[in-house]
C-alpha cells in the first residue's frame, strides 16, 4: 500500500524506522463534531484526544467543527488541520444548522481526500446520514432520546430516537462509551456486537497531576461540572436539609445555574454555595479540601448508560466519592472505589454522603482506590484504544 510513496534504493533500516514512527503516512481521517472545541468539557476532551492521538501516530487528521468560542489547545492546532463552518456553537436551536453545515463540509472533505469519516455523536450521525453520509465510524458519546435536553419540544424524543437509530445502522464501525451502551445498541437496534467497540471517557492529566498540601475541612462537600438537566438538584437540596452542618459547593456554569440560584434564594438555603465557573486551580483546591465529592444524577435511561467523567476527576484527587449509578460508577463499584446509589433513591444518596462524612477511615480507603483506578483511565490511554481500532480497520 506504500508502493507509490517509496523510492527504490532507500536504506532498509531507515525505512523501518520511518514506518515505526509514522506507520500509516497516507491514511486520512476526517472527524466531524458539532460542538464547541473551545470549551474544555468532557465531549470536547474526547474529540480532541482522539484527533491528537491519531495525528501523533502518523494519520493525516482533519477536524470539521463550528466556529470555536474559546481557546483550542496548542498541541491540537499544531498536529490537526481544523476546518470551521460559519455557525457558532451556541444554543439548542442552532444544533440542526450546525449539524447540516458540519456534515456537508466533512462529507465533501472526506470524499475529496479519500478519507475515513468519523462522526462524533449519534444525533449528528443521524442528520449526516440524511445528507448522504454512510459507512462512517460513529463515536456515540451519549444516547439523547431519553435525555432532558429535548423534553420541552413536542415529539422531540421520538425524532431523536429515530436519528440515533439511523446513525448506528448507517455506520460501518461504532464506538460506545460503556458496555451498557453497547448492549443497548446491539439489542435495541439489531447491531452486531462485533461492529461495536467500547472506549470509555478518561481523566485529565492536569487534574491527575494537581498537587496540594491543603487539609480536608470538616463538613465540606463539593460538586464540580457543567450544570445541566442531568444533575438531580433535588438531592442537593435534600443534603442541605438533612446535613445542616455541611457546606456544599456546586462549582460550574451551565443552563441550569440560574434556576438553581433562584431556588436557593427562594428557599433561603444558606449552606449551598454556587460560585459559578472557577479557574481550574481554584476549583481543584476546593475539591481537595472537601471531605466528600458528589455526583447526584436524575433517574433516566440517558444517565444510566452514559459514562460521565465526574467520578474520574474526583478520583484523580484521591477523594471519597458519593455518586449515583451510571456506566462509570459501575466501574468504581466493581473496584470498591466509591459509594454508589440507585438514582431513583435519593435517601440512599444522602446516607452515603453521611457515611463518608462520619468515617475518616472509609474516606481514605475509597480515596486511595479511586486514585489508583483513575491512573488506569487517562485520556492518553483512551486515545491509544482508538489508534488500535484504526489499525484493525487498516489491515482488515
Amino acid at each position: 500500500m506504500w508502493a507509490n510513496t517509496l523510492t527504490i534504493g532507500v536504506d532498509a533500516r531507515a525505512l523501518r524506522l520511518y514506518l515505526v514512527v509514522n506507520p500509516f503516512p497516507h491514511m486520512k481521517v476526517v472527524i466531524a463534531h458539532g460542538g464547541n472545541i473551545g470549551f474544555q468539557g468532557g465531549g470536547t476532551l474526547r474529540v480532541l484526544t482522539f484527533a491528537k492521538s491519531l495525528a501523533e501516530r502518523g494519520y493525516d487528521v482533519s477536524l470539521v467543527v463550528p466556529k470555536p468560542v474559546g481557546n483550542i489547545p496548542e498541541d491540537v492546532r499544531e498536529s490537526v488541520r481544523i476546518y470551521t463552518v460559519p455557525v457558532e456553537p451556541r444554543g439548542l436551536w442552532s444544533q440542526i444548522t450546525r449539524a447540516i453545515f458540519v456534515s456537508l463540509k466533512a462529507k465533501k472533505l472526506a470524499e475529496k481526500e479519500g478519507a475515513i469519516l468519523q462522526i462524533e455523536h449519534s444525533t449528528l450521525g443521524g442528520i449526516a446520514s440524511f445528507l448522504g453520509c454512510s459507512n462512517y465510524v460513529l463515536d456515540v458519546h451519549d444516547l439523547e432520546f431519553d435525555g432532558d435536553q429535548y423534553r420541552s419540544i413536542p415529539l422531540a424524543s421520538k425524532g431523536i430516537y429515530y436519528l440515533e437509530r439511523r446513525a448506528v445502522k448507517k455506520a460501518s464501525k461504532i464506538i460506545a462509551v460503556s458496555d451498557v451502551m453497547k448492549d443497548f445498541i446491539s439489542k435495541e437496534w439489531g447491531i452486531e456486537k462485533s461492529k461495536i467497540d467500547v472506549i470509555p471517557n478518561g481523566v485529565r492529566s492536569k487534574i491527575l497531576n494537581f498537587k496540594t498540601d491543603e487539609k480536608e475541612e470538616e463538613g465540606l462537600v463539593s460538586f464540580l461540572g457543567v450544570l445541566t438537566h442531568n444533575i438531580d438538584y433535588e438531592k442537593i437540596f435534600l443534603l442541605s436539609k438533612e446535613l445542616e452542618k455541611t457546606r456544599i459547593f456546586v462549582i460550574g456554569d451551565g443552563p441550569m445555574r440560574y434556576k438553581l440560584l433562584k431556588r436557593l434564594k427562594g428557599g433561603n438555603i444558606a449552606n449551598v454555595i454556587v460560585p459559578g465557573y472557577l479557574l481550574d486551580e481554584k476549583a481543584y483546591s476546593i475539591l481537595a479540601r472537601s471531605q466528600v465529592c458528589i455526583f447526584p444524577l436524575r433517574d433516566t435511561f440517558h444517565t444510566r448508560v452514559a459514562a460521565h467523567m465526574k467520578a474520574f476527576d474526583y478520583a484523580a484527587l484521591g477523594k471519597a466519592i458519593a455518586t449515583d449509578r451510571d456506566a462509570t460508577a459501575r466501574v468504581f463499584e466493581m473496584h470498591d472505589a466509591a459509594l454508589v446509589s440507585d438514582p431513583s433513591k435519593p435517601e440512599e444518596f444522602v446516607e452515603n454522603v453521611r457515611r463518608l462524612l462520619n468515617d475518616e477511615g472509609l474516606r481514605k480507603r475509597l480515596g486511595m482506590r479511586a486514585r489508583k483506578l483513575a491512573e488506569n483511565f487517562t485520556w492518553e490511554k483512551q486515545g491509544e484504544k482508538l489508534v488500535r481500532l484504526y489499525e484493525r480497520i487498516q489491515f482488515s
